[in-house]
């Protein structure tokens, strides 16, 4: 493929130096080129911006910012690349040509501007879900939408002008607004699936301990900020959404009582 495509890689990190150096090292053992790395840090103090400064990434800052959502906005307005991926401190690129599948995938569908894609996630840092493979295949708007099958994050690539048209992440969403940026980009550009692992996704941290409750009470949240409902209407898609919920629940409790057994049968 060309090269004069830019992958601009952002990573947010707040006082998790062991963290950011691995994300560090994946970025820069990525085979693809042009490749610039923008650290959004919250103000962690001494020791990370001593191990950024050691690392002379492309470009990096130590302050106090508004959040996650306000870092991830400011390193997308640092960005200078036709392509944006978003892999936050901790997580890693599955493989040193991880960013290259992904690029040529992008850059297959199109024009890697307009376009946005994504692929699977292998979690990590959680034992229980240590080493599964997230992402789903084809992409379904209902059940993404529904929050049956969402995607993973840190495993997606965003074309700069497709980030132009949907416009920033909303800063007092709460955790649930990347969903909701995904959920416009796919209104406006459905995405391309990309059939290979592309980053090892850190399961500690914040988002990935929501309770189902709220997972689904910020999906629906989202269908009135984007101006979407799966089912058309509002009610006939907020009683889909219970029936869900209910049965995710159910099978979540269902879980927790069978390992609870084990644990005590193992004794």
């Amino acid at each position: 493929m060309p090269i004069d495509a830019t992958l601009s890689v952002i990573t947010i990190s707040y006082h998790d130096p062991a963290g950011l150096a691995r994300t560090l090292n994946s970025v820069a053992a990525q085979t693809y080129a042009p490749l610039e790395h923008i650290i959004i840090d919250g103000g962690s103090g001494p020791i990370v911006e001593k191990m950024l400064g050691d690392a002379q990434p492309s470009y990096w800052q130590s302050r106090a910012d508004g959040g996650r959502y306000d870092a991830m906005n400011q390193g997308i307005d640092r960005a200078t690349g036709d392509v944006v991926w978003l892999m936050h401190s901790g997580d890693c690129f599955a493989e040193p040509d991880s960013a290259a599948i992904g690029m040529t995938a992008l850059q297959a569908s199109g024009s890697v501007r307009d376009r946005w894609g994504y692929g699977r996630a292998r979690i990590v840092g959680d034992p229980v879900r240590e080493g599964i493979e997230w992402g789903y295949s084809p992409f379904e708007m209902r059940n993404f939408a529904l929050g049956i099958r969402p995607i993973p994050h840190q495993a997606v690539l965003f074309g700069m002008d497709l980030l132009r048209r949907i416009g920033n992440y909303d800063v007092n969403f709460g955790l649930a607004a990347d969903h909701l940026f995904m959920l416009k980009a796919a209104q406006a550009e459905l995405p391309i699936v990309i059939d290979a692992v592309l980053c090892n996704f850190d399961a500690g941290g914040a988002g990935s301990v929501r309770s189902q409750r709220d997972h689904f009470a910020d999906i629906r949240r989202a269908w009135d900020a984007a101006g979407y409902y799966p089912w058309g209407r509002r009610d006939v898609t907020d009683l889909a959404s219970r029936m869900v919920e209910y049965s995710a629940r159910s099978k979540q409790l269902a879980r927790s009582v069978l390992s609870r057994r084990t644990r005590v049968g193992g004794r």
